[in-house]
């Protein structure tokens, strides 16, 4: 019986972690964002595999508003990647048929974040980015959003 209960458990677990899709009810940065399921439970998301500008940083503030004309008020599913330090859910946000961690990238709005990700495609698109100067890729030597976190800014 204990053994039932504990498959249970973690069956229903599996669920909820697994199962984060609802309606963006807030853009905590351009990569964060929070989720209302049908259970009206919020959850904070972790966009996979790039990174945005911090608040303060150049184009911080664009990113967040790209992601709010993106994916704010609208269901969004959560493709679950894994779960951060933070406690948080690292995945891909996808919406309209699109997958926000592609759009960011390919509007220069974040680095694709190569340490967790070896995706040529999200490779792909960060360097259209660059060669197109488009958001970011503007200036002349942006300084990525862990160098920025960490204090090197030059």
């Amino acid at each position: 019986m204990q053994k039932k209960i504990s498959i249970i458990v973690s069956f229903l677990f599996s669920c909820l972690i697994y199962g984060q899709n609802g309606k963006v009810i807030k853009v905590k940065d351009g990569d964060t964002i929070v989720v209302l399921d049908e259970n009206n439970k919020q959850h904070t998301i972790r966009i996979a595999d790039v990174d945005c500008p911090e608040k303060g940083q150049p184009f911080g503030t664009k990113a967040k508003e790209f992601t709010s004309k993106e994916v704010f008020g609208k269901h969004v599913e959560i493709d679950k990647k894994n779960i951060d330090k933070y406690g948080r859910v690292v995945g891909y946000v996808i919406y309209d048929e699109k997958n926000l961690s592609f759009e960011l990238l390919k509007e220069g709005y974040a680095w694709h974040y190569k340490y967790y990700s070896k995706d040529i495609e999200m490779a792909k698109l960060e360097e259209f980015a660059k060669e197109n100067k488009k958001g970011l890729w503007v200036g002349k030597k942006p300084i990525n959003p862990y160098k920025w976190r960490k204090g090197i800014r030059k």
